[in-house]
């Protein structure tokens, strides 16, 4: 528990503060009554991610800050003796944005709002001091986030491509397994049949002429196949007939066709025929499904590599579909119970772009409106391209509840998120319209009410060389006016 202490910091100790090393006697004194002194032990919490922002100055002892970002505590500084922190919530008016626990004993002040602010409009020294240091601090907590997005990016991608990667590999190993026992199987099974008297070639034109039939899908139309099988095997002699049917079934022998073909075989002759083909058969399409399973992998490592746009060069001839197409196959796992439609252009020809960069701008849009459909229940994802002169427009719509009319205006904001403490930086929409704006001078926008939002890109066709020196930003609404260095977005 925090502890208030009785205001016994000197008006010199005060001004040797390196804030107030400029203040007069008189402001010293008011500043001095226009705070309160606060104690805190080692381990002791001063405030938590998203209680109210207020200021304060260090006057003995270490406080450490740390930012919650995907479950996790990441460090972000360590404030000592004689250092201030606070200013940043208070001018964006938000929530403080990281927590602060005290490393060592510690004695604090702590300025009322009022304060704060007459001393930013008053005092031109601590202004510019505050201000300086405001700037600094966002850009290590931005880069610290940025730094976080990347993290989360790649775990987007390694967790799309984990949840379907798991069928078809699943499937290449069960075929494998029981293709090694099919193939066991089979020595036996040729010595069986040449002990017989159908000779090798008539057992193989009898095995090609059995073109398989699909198997029944619907489970009691299955088990009465079986059953029927059974029934007719045991009739002409045939032992562990309720074991052979199943088998006779799922490699595609209706009852029909053994009938026509075999009916001049018995007992032993007819088992050891029926095995070895059904041995075959399965083994057939054991294969096939091995096939299909690795064409799925090859599918997604594909997906993969042109989502990452792996071993090209940054700036390239981009197909914005192409980049689209790849973001959803990489968010598969969490478009599950989501409609998506598609309103393509596809007339639109290449544009230069960053192609990476460009895809995590359709991953956070995407998400973003997965999120909202999910949180509505259900419903659809619709994305939409086409061309407006020299321009690629690309939208991406929900039919989610909405973004709140008084959210709207700040939704690119840095820092700014409506998602609960830890779930989120708020700089994902924020980085996603810097690298739309200033890395592809684009455009990006909003427009939203209950069951309708949609998120507008614009970008040009041809991307000079020029890309990463920044230019005026045109005015759009619902955009924010944060102005990075555009090399901080590479990678973003």
């Amino acid at each position: 528990m925090v502890s208030l202490a009785a205001p016994t910091v000197s008006l010199e100790a005060l001004r040797a503060v390196p804030l107030f090393a400029d203040v007069d006697e008189d402001e010293a004194r008011w500043l001095r009554g226009e705070s309160a002194f606060l104690e805190l032990a080692p381990g002791e919490w001063l405030g938590q991610e998203g209680d109210p922002a207020s200021f304060h100055v260090i006057l003995e002892g270490e406080l450490r800050v740390t930012k919650r970002v995907a479950g996790v505590d990441t460090l972000v500084t360590v404030f000592h003796t004689g250092e201030f922190f606070g200013e940043v919530p208070l001018l964006l008016g938000q929530s403080l944005l990281a927590s602060s626990r005290a490393l060592t004993r510690c004695r604090l002040m702590r300025l009322t709002t009022h304060a704060f602010w007459r001393m930013l409009a008053e005092c031109p020294t601590a202004n510019r001091e505050i201000l300086g240091k405001m700037a600094e601090r966002s850009r290590m907590l931005q880069s610290i986030s940025l730094q976080q997005e990347k993290l989360a990016s790649l775990g987007t991608l390694a967790a799309g491509l984990a949840h379907e990667l798991n069928n078809p590999v699943s499937a290449v190993m069960r075929g494998v397994r029981e293709l090694a026992a099919r193939l066991r199987e089979l020595p036996a099974l040729a010595l069986s049949l040449d002990c017989r008297a159908m000779s090798a070639p008539k057992v193989r034109a009898l095995e090609a002429g059995l073109a398989p039939e699909p198997t029944p899908s619907a489970p009691l139309d299955r088990g009465d196949a079986e059953d029927a099988l059974a029934r007719w095997l045991e009739q002409r002699g045939v032992e562990d007939a309720w074991v052979l049917a199943p088998d006779l079934v799922e490699s595609g022998l209706p009852l029909a066709r053994l009938e026509a073909e075999l009916d001049s075989l018995t007992g032993e002759v007819l088992k050891g025929t029926l095995r070895w083909v059904a041995a075959t058969r399965g083994i057939s399409r054991l294969l096939e499904e091995v096939g299909q399973a690795g064409g799925r992998i090859a599918s997604l490592v594909n997906s993969a590599r042109a989502y990452t746009y792996l071993d090209e060069a940054p700036l390239q001839r981009v197909d914005v579909h192409e980049g689209l197409e790849s973001t959803l196959a990489v968010l598969a796992h969490r478009l599950r119970g989501v409609s998506v439609e598609r309103d393509y252009d596809r007339s639109l020809p290449p544009i230069t772009a960053y192609g990476t960069e460009l895809n995590q701008v359709w991953t956070s849009l995407i998400e973003n409106a997965a999120d909202a459909i999910k949180e509505h229940g259900g419903g659809t994802l619709r994305l939409r391209t086409r061309r407006d002169c020299d321009q690629v427009v690309v939208e991406v719509w929900d039919d989610g509840p909405g973004i709140p009319e008084d959210v709207l205006p700040r939704i690119f904001d840095p820092f700014f998120t409506t998602k609960g403490v830890g779930e989120g930086t708020g700089l994902g929409l924020s980085i996603t319209h810097r690298v739309v704006s200033l890395l592809h001078k684009g455009e990006l926008s909003v427009t939203s009410k209950p069951g309708e939002t949609c998120f507008q890109v614009r970008l040009p066709l041809e991307l000079g060389t020029d890309a990463f020196v920044p230019g005026p930003a045109r005015p759009r609404p619902h955009v924010a006016r944060a102005r990075p260095e555009p090399e901080a977005l590479r990678g973003a």
